[in-house]
C-alpha cells in the first residue's frame, strides 16, 4: 500500500508512513514532483531502528535488557509473524529506554505504538529524564595479573544467583566491580592504592584447594 502525493490536483489518501521517496513524473505533459511513501510495518521500522543504534545490540541482547525471552522478542520483529501495525506500548517504552541509551530518538520509537508526535514528545522526555548521568573520566590504571582478575571474578559471580537472567548477572558484576577492584588492589599510578567505597564490603578471595599432609 502507498500514497503519492503530486504538485498538481490530484487527490490523496493519509496512511501511517516512516520512510518517503521523490520522484519526477509527468501528467497531461507537465513535469511534476512526486512523493511516495510506502507503508513500513511496526517490525520493520523496530529492526530498522535496532540496527541504527551506537554501540550496536543484537537482538538476543535486546531482549536481555528488555527482560523477556530471545523468542518473544524476535517475535515482535518479524513481520510474518507479527502483522499488527502497532507495538503493545509498554513494551515499546521499555525499548525505548534501551535504544536511547544508543543513540536512538525515543520519540520515534514511541511512533511504533502508534503515538502521534505530539503524543510521543512526552514520553521521550520522560525517557530522556530517566536516562542515567555519566560522567566521563580519562585515567590511567594498573591492572592486575590475569590470575588475580580470574581470582577477582570468581569471587564477583558468588554474589550472581542461581538462575539469574544475562541482565540480571552483567547487573550485579557492574555493581560490584568496582570493590573487586579495591580488593585486588588495581592503582592509579602516583595515586596509591584504589580506596574501597564508602559502605562497600570488599568480596572475600574464593576458597581453594590446597593439599595437606595430614590428608589420607
Amino acid at each position: 500500500m502507498s500514497k503519492i502525493e503530486m504538485s498538481g490536483s490530484m487527490s490523496t489518501a493519509c496512511i501511517d508512513i516512516l520512510y518517503t521517496k521523490q520522484y519526477v513524473c509527468r501528467t497531461d505533459g507537465v513535469q511534476n514532483f512526486c512523493t511516495v511513501a510506502a507503508m513500513i510495518s511496526a517490525s520493520e521500522r523496530l529492526k530498522k531502528l535496532r540496527m541504527a543504534a551506537d554501540p550496536p545490540i543484537s537482538i538476543r541482547r535486546m531482549a536481555d535488557e528488555l527482560g523477556i525471552g530471545f523468542p518473544r522478542y524476535a517475535y515482535f520483529e518479524d513481520s510474518k509473524r507479527f502483522k499488527k501495525r502497532e507495538l503493545p506500548i509498554d513494551l515499546t517504552r521499555k525499548i525505548a529506554g534501551v535504544l536511547a541509551l544508543r543513540g536512538i530518538d525515543p520519540a520515534q520509537v514511541m511512533q511504533l505504538a502508534g503515538l502521534r508526535d505530539d503524543e510521543a514528545e512526552p514520553e521521550a522526555q520522560a525517557i530522556e529524564a530517566g536516562k542515567p548521568d555519566v560522567q566521563y573520566v580519562t585515567m590511567s590504571v594498573v591492572l592486575p595479573s590475569e590470575a588475580a582478575l580470574t581470582d577477582m571474578f570468581e569471587g564477583l559471580l558468588a554474589f550472581v544467583p542461581e538462575g539469574a537472567s544475562r541482565a540480571e548477572a552483567a547487573r550485579i558484576l557492574a555493581q560490584r566491580l568496582p570493590t573487586g577492584f579495591a580488593a585486588t588492589g588495581s592503582f592509579a599510578p602516583g595515586q596509591g592504592k584504589a580506596p574501597t567505597p564508602e559502605g562497600a564490603t570488599v568480596p572475600p578471595p574464593p576458597a581453594k584447594d590446597h593439599p595437606s599432609s595430614s590428608r589420607p
